[in-house]
């Protein structure tokens, strides 16, 4: 059992570092989300969407949030002197080839993000879930007989390959894929602060 100071010790963190804070708020929102699916039996059972909607949606933000609130950070320990309004990754990008030598700091992000990659992904099914649903249920090719059918999203790149209208699903299940993206955003925020003392 954890002691108080144990608690006050983890609070301060989280309220000190708000990449922290944000990776622990979408661990929150991906924590409600199970116990939505645990009380219904199924994330896209229609009583049960506007709850899953409200929790994915959050997440999404939450997890994007933690690397824009890095890219804040960068901007801050380092002394770049990007205005607030101004942070996104091209400008902090630039700034640390400018006036660091800190040039392959973002690498790792830079990698994620390119189009197809698991990030540019991540980035634009948050985007597109800002005006629309992207959950689908499916029954898994694989799986017969059927023993029960599976959430996922739509994939995000859709519009962009064959037919508009086409349903090309995403191969994994909604939880399934929301604990991977969560994996792997910690271990890219953890590799860009390897490279930096100050972070």
């Amino acid at each position: 059992m954890a002691s108080v100071s144990d608690d006050e010790g983890h609070i301060k963190m989280l309220l000190d570092d708000r990449v922290e804070f944000k990776l622990y708020a979408a661990e929150q929102h991906l924590n409600r989300l199970k116990e939505i699916e645990n009380v219904y039996g199924d994330i896209a059972k229609y009583n049960a969407r506007i709850e899953v909607e409200m929790e994915v949606d959050c997440f999404l933000s939450q997890l994007v949030g933690a690397v824009d609130s890095l890219l804040f950070q960068i901007n801050d320990r380092l002394d770049l002197g990007i205005p607030t309004k101004r942070v996104n990754f091209a400008n902090v990008q630039s700034a640390l080839s400018a006036k660091t030598k800190k040039i392959d700091l973002l690498s790792p992000l830079d990698r994620a993000r390119q189009r197809g990659n698991w990030y540019y992904m991540l980035s634009e099914l948050r985007n597109q879930l800002v005006y629309r649903t992207f959950l689908k249920k499916v029954i898994p090719i694989h799986d017969f007989p059927p023993k029960r059918r599976q959430v996922r999203f739509l994939n995000v790149l859709r519009e962009f390959e064959g037919n508009p209208s086409d349903d090309i699903i995403m191969d994994m299940e909604v939880i399934q894929y929301l604990e991977k993206s969560l994996q792997q955003v910690r271990e890219l925020i953890f590799s860009i602060r390897a490279g930096e003392p100050l972070l």
